[in-house]
């Protein structure tokens, strides 16, 4: 072989292993660029569109419609919060005439929840009222040992965006509220975080900040502390909040006027007739005895009230309102009284006028709602209602 012959060869094969070792090195970077627009991170159009179903914590909030039975996920719509108030919107029975309602309107009689005269409280009444105060269905609760009784003026308030109560066991052995007790030390702490709240559900990181804390102060008092599985429980939360996400729901029902706008003062006079207070808001505000608020009437355009109107809209807060479906009947019957007084028009928030048909179905699934809040355990306007849907 010449030495042409053997320049030639291994020129030949040093171009060869070049293509060769190109060709690797260019496979290898495709692959990882394919690697990385496949991994599991990526955010997908379809996998990742937000459930109807669930809240999240920001500054909106999603509201569930009530809907006919054909209802679906597509018909929910998202709405920003108004000066506290999102009107959710309300059935409208499109097969249905369009007539004034057929409801009658009786006399309201107002369905105040009756309370019974209960015996004086004792101490073991206040205790379990104490306890009471933290559920291990709705809270995180963290348990704390210590072995010389902690003051009550040195348990912090621990930071948290979910609300934090914390009671404790006294020298007497009763249960009682930590914070804004003086002059008691407790051997015994718990420490519940809330789960869920309109914000949404407990995440990871909040959870851990806590923990955290509570942690820190269990050090500093040489005491021992217990916490649940907290997988477990933000599993708990996560199902939770998706449970309240589906009976989260304001009903609006608008009464506009048809002509002239509506006179205000003889909208006081008919709102207080029935049972309604001025509150400090300006809002009108039907309440229970015990001062919760069942149900309100404001401006239809959330602007203070004047001497005339377009509009005003009762609001019905579902899962808040302690008497449900008869609290709901009486604002049916409100409304329509003021259709009657005023010449004005009850309409959903499209402007469609709303029918006897339109009412009764959402009576009827109002129905299932509260059904369903009784089996998780959740009565509205109750104390667990109140702070889940607050």
């Amino acid at each position: 072989m010449t030495d042409l012959q053997l320049g030639s060869l291994i020129a030949g094969g040093a171009i060869v292993a070049a293509v060769y070792a190109f060709n690797w090195w260019q496979e290898h970077r495709y692959r990882k660029q394919a690697a990385k627009a496949f991994a599991r991170n990526q955010p997908d159009v379809l996998l990742d569109t937000p459930q109807n179903v669930v809240r999240k914590g920001d500054a909106q909030r999603l509201e569930p419609a009530l809907n006919t039975p054909s209802f679906t996920a597509g018909d929910v719509r998202e709405e920003p919060v108004l000066a506290g108030h999102t009107v959710a919107e309300v059935l409208q029975d499109d097969e249905a005439p369009q007539p004034e309602p057929a409801w009658t309107a009786p006399e309201p009689v107002a369905p105040r929840p009756q309370t019974t005269a209960q015996p004086a409280p004792s101490a073991t009444a206040d205790e379990d009222a104490e306890t009471s105060l933290l559920d291990p269905a709705f809270d995180f609760i963290a348990e704390v040992h210590a072995g010389v009784d902690i003051p009550a003026g040195e348990v912090p308030p621990f930071p948290a965006t979910k609300r934090v109560r914390v009671i404790g066991l006294n020298e007497a052995g009763q249960w009682q509220t930590v914070y804004g007790s003086t002059g008691n030390a407790f051997s015994e702490l718990r420490m519940g975080l809330q789960l869920v709240d309109r914000q949404g559900a407990l995440t990871q990181e909040q959870l851990n900040g806590f923990c955290m804390a509570v942690q820190q102060f269990a050090d500093e008092h040489d005491a021992s502390v217990t916490f649940p599985q907290r997988s477990a429980k933000l599993s708990t939360a996560a199902q939770l909040d998706e449970f309240c996400a589906s009976v989260d729901v304001l009903i609006g029902l608008n009464v506009m006027a048809t002509g002239n706008p509506l006179p205000m003062e003889k909208v006081r006079v008919l709102a207080e007739h029935a049972g309604l207070v001025k509150a400090p808001d300006g809002t009108f505000q039907y309440r229970s005895e015990s001062g919760k608020s069942l149900f309100s009437l404001t401006n239809h355009d959330q602007s203070p009230f004047g001497t005339t109107s377009e509009g005003v809209t009762l609001l019905f807060d579902v899962p808040r309102a302690a008497g449900g479906l008869s609290v709901f009947e009486y604002v049916c019957q409100f409304a329509i009284q003021l259709c009657t007084q005023l010449g004005a028009t009850l309409v959903d928030d499209n402007g469609k006028p709303l029918t006897n048909a339109s009412l009764t179905n959402i009576h009827q699934q109002l129905a299932q709602i509260y059904t369903r809040m009784d089996e998780q355990g959740i009565e509205p306007g109750s104390p667990v209602a109140l702070r889940l849907f607050a």
